[in-house]
């Protein structure tokens, strides 16, 4: 019998990671284990994967996103030394399929694997591999339920659970409603609890909502919809998602606490934002700020979000309603400029974010940016041509040879070396022990000792493993330092203890968001920046 191997590639391996990557444990649970037996998770961030494994005629299964091609096609080439039948899945796949079959894959799967993946390994058994296989947007209520037997939590702080599928927004820079879809497709619910109550068995404490976008139909997301089909939809995706978090919160298990990502335009419905407080217990989210300029969210095609000292009141009423902050301010977007990257790094400290991330801008492939770029690229020494861009591609297929501290646009009012300092120097002084202490005295008072204990060691390892953003299947390091390894491993140990430790006393919050938002550093700040 064949053995079937399931690799998550990384640019660096550690041994732990944040977040498990969801994606290999619904494959796995849709392998069908009577044919090939169960499957071998290799999970990358946490062990290299070991070629001398695979005996020719094993299946190897890749997924691929555009920032770890290069260990992905590592791994192609390693399992077909070995005689591995080897298929590529993954959204870089699912836009570019034939680039994995250049680089030596015998098949591609685009779009979802739920559905299609059992065929696939059935395909190979009788000898009748396609080249390319389309799954897909798989509906709601067909998503494959998670292998999580198959895990070692003691390596992650978080497992992962999907609730919803697709994003109705359209920004610029990201590719989630091109291969996802803009029509929100939520994960049934019984499964959902199941996978939670047996992830709190397992030891997790904490769970990742791995939504492309965990409020896809708040109050004010609905009222700025100007279809009216769509706009139906949305209130009943909204119907759908409230009743969902009622029998979430009667089911599932009382003490697992959960992280997610989601838009600030979550503050126009406090039923929602409660809700997922109270009753789905979401303790932390990533909120994509992107920038804190008009011009900056012009060019991000993300008009709708807050501006500016908006957006600093929008932070603080999320964290007001017991949900931290993790802010993500892209920098590099065309309008950009040194003074601007130094005056939004202000705004990510007056604003009493819990973290931030300052990811530098980079065009990935399925994006509007990445299409519009690419054209000027090809056309703009054509006469007559307009290009829609200031910025320039440096290169095409930058991903081959991609470094995450690599930068792939050429800025028109910013060098690239000014960039890369304006960016670490965010993430320094963020970071520093300094502008932790600062946080812990001042807009996180509220939290207790423990509580704030924890958040001192949660930020080193964020930093220790994602210092230039984070990603749910990816780490940016080499190696850790012992110090931030013992970081880590207290982190996690924390976590397992049950205790909610981003609990929240309102009176308490309050007054600290009222005290804050008196002191002069935030009085300096108008509607909007210069």
């Amino acid at each position: 019998m064949p053995k079937v191997f399931l690799v998550n590639p990384a640019n660096a391996t550690v041994g732990y990671s944040v977040i498990t990557p969801r994606w290999l444990y619904v494959l796995a649970g849709a392998t069908p284990s009577d044919l090939v037996g169960d499957p071998i998770i290799v999970d990358e961030p946490i062990t290299s994967f070991d070629p001398q494994q695979v005996r020719p005629g094993d299946i190897v299964g890749v997924g691929i996103h555009t920032g770890n091609c290069r260990p992905g096609y590592r791994v192609v080439r390693e399992a077909k030394k070995r005689g591995a039948t080897v298929i590529v899945g993954g959204i870089h796949p699912t836009i570019f399929p034939e680039e994995p079959l250049e680089m030596g894959a015998d098949a591609v799967v685009k779009g979802g694997g739920d559905l299609i993946w059992g065929g696939v390994i059935k395909d190979v058994l009788d000898g009748r591999l396609q080249r390319v296989y389309d799954g897909g947007r798989v509906p709601g209520e067909q998503m494959v339920k998670a292998r999580w037997d198959l895990l070692d939590p003691s390596k992650y702080l978080m497992g992962s659970i999907q609730t919803v599928a697709g994003c109705p927004e359209n920004c610029s820079f990201c590719s989630v409603w091109v291969t996802e879809g803009r029509t929100p497709r939520l994960h049934r619910n019984q499964q959902l609890i199941e996978e939670a109550n047996e992830l709190h068995a397992m030891g997790f404490r904490y769970v990742f909502f791995a939504d492309d976008n965990f409020n896809p139909s708040t109050h004010g997301r609905i009222a700025r919809e100007t279809n009216a089909g769509t706009r139906k939809l949305l209130e009943q995706v909204r119907e759908d998602r409230m009743r969902f978090f009622d029998e979430y919160d009667r089911s599932g298990p009382p003490t697992l606490y959960a992280f997610t990502q989601m838009t600030a335009e979550v503050i126009s419905d406090d039923e929602y934002l409660d809700a997922m407080h109270d009753k789905m217990r979401v303790r932390g989210a990533l909120i994509g700020v992107e920038s804190f300029t008009e011009e900056g969210l012009k060019t991000a095609n993300k008009m709708w979000n807050p501006v500016g000292q908006r957006m600093v009141e929008a932070i603080q009423k999320i964290q007001g309603h017991g949900i931290i902050v993790l802010a993500s301010i892209i920098n590099g977007l065309e309008s950009d400029t040194v003074a601007t990257l130094r005056t939004m790094r202000q705004f990510a400290i007056a604003s009493g974010t819990a973290f931030a991330q300052f990811p530098i801008y980079s065009v990935y492939p399925g994006t509007k940016d990445y299409h519009e770029m690419l054209r000027d690229l090809k056309n703009r020494d054509q006469a007559g041509y307009v290009p829609k861009h200031a910025a320039q591609f440096i290169r095409d297929k930058f991903w081959l040879d991609f470094d995450h501290t690599e930068l792939t646009v050429k800025l028109p009012h910013l060098s690239n070396e000014d960039l890369a300092r304006e960016a670490a120097e965010s993430w320094q002084t963020f970071y520093n022990l300094k502008g932790i202490l600062k946080r812990i005295r001042g807009p996180l008072a509220w939290m207790s000792l423990s509580g704030k204990f924890f958040y001192a060691m949660a930020c080193v390892g964020f930093m220790s493993l994602y210092p230039n953003g984070i990603a749910a299947d990816n780490v940016r390091k080499n190696k850790l330092s012992l110090f931030n390894r013992i970081c880590l491993r207290v982190v996690i140990m924390i976590t397992r203890r049950g205790r909610d430790m981003f609990r929240i006393r309102r009176r308490s919050v309050v007054k600290q968001r009222e005290a804050f938002s008196s002191e002069p550093h935030n009085s300096t700040f108008g509607t909007e920046l210069p």
